[in-house]
């Protein structure tokens, strides 16, 4: 189950590939998340992934990858 923070991000990256075509830079979710640094957006992500719903490619710009969708209600809505 992701947390809300970790929900927000994974809707950014389907909503932001399904329009562009691409994934977002780490910029643009640190601008969409209010992040400060690349650091706490990478950690974001590696929960993310860790829980299953993304993969990252190393060493590749954008080479983020959506796994499986998102199943659980969300509850703070």
């Amino acid at each position: 189950m992701l947390t809300k923070k970790q929900y927000k991000l994974f809707t950014f990256l389907k909503k932001y590939a399904k329009k562009n075509k691409v994934m977002p830079s780490f910029e643009e979710i640190m601008k969409h998340m209010n992040q400060r640094s690349k650091c706490s957006v990478f950690t974001m992500l590696g929960h993310i992934e860790l829980k299953g719903y993304i993969a990252k490619h190393p060493f590749k710009a954008r080479a983020i990858q959506i796994i499986k969708e998102y199943e659980h209600d969300v509850w703070w809505d």
